[in-house]
């Protein structure tokens, strides 16, 4: 059983086993972090515990604007300047078996355009119809932000957190971590990269 951690501080780095195992601090397991008070409590001003944003709803103001990366159309922008490690946001969508993603991505592939996300080996999010902000976040080799699958509140989520320092009115990048070619038990077939992607 996890016992949750007993950090003082921080909980955003490999010392924390919360953070180490992926997992969100547990407030019902993690007393001394701080993240058992919940936003308006008396003491939340003593939280150190930088690594429960997600349950509490603490994300980043975002804004979606035409991208600067040439032919890739909309993209995903900082409000506000933001911290290396900082959570930005969560990626959100339908919750949908990998046999309905792939059925999807059939479509999508012909459309050049995808918002599928593997959320576990059973589990993708697709942020085609239902989804926030985070979906318009393009592609770049040297991305300003990293992904994380996080454990919290017994689910699976995605998170998105700052690679490095962002000032105010960047645009926001991740690697897709696209292969040349995706390979499964059933299937082989070659990844789809469209030509604004090739930094």
């Amino acid at each position: 059983r996890f016992t949750g951690c007993n950090c003082t501080k921080g909980c955003q780095t490999k010392a924390c086993p919360c953070w180490a195992s992926g997992r969100e601090c547990d407030p019902d397991l993690c007393k001394n972090c701080g993240s058992c008070f919940p936003p308006g409590d008396p003491r939340e001003c003593t939280r150190t515990c930088c690594n429960s944003a997600m349950q509490l709803g603490q994300h980043k103001h975002l804004l979606v604007a035409e991208s600067l990366i040439p032919g890739a159309g909309w993209g995903l922008f900082s409000k506000h300047p933001i911290k290396k490690n900082e959570f930005i946001q969560e990626y959100l969508g339908e919750i949908v078996t990998q046999e309905e993603a792939e059925r999807r991505g059939g479509v999508y592939d012909k459309k050049n355009l995808s918002f599928l996300f593997n959320l576990n080996n059973e589990l993708v999010i697709d942020a085609f119809r239902k989804g926030n902000k985070t979906k318009f976040a393009n592609h770049s080799s040297k991305p300003n932000l990293y992904v994380r699958i996080v454990l919290s509140g017994g689910e699976h989520h995605i998170g998105m957190y700052a690679a490095e320092d962002i000032p105010a009115g960047s645009e926001l990048t991740f690697d897709y971590g696209y292969a040349k070619e995706a390979v499964g038990e059933l299937f082989t077939k070659e990844a789809v990269v469209v030509g604004w992607m090739v930094d």
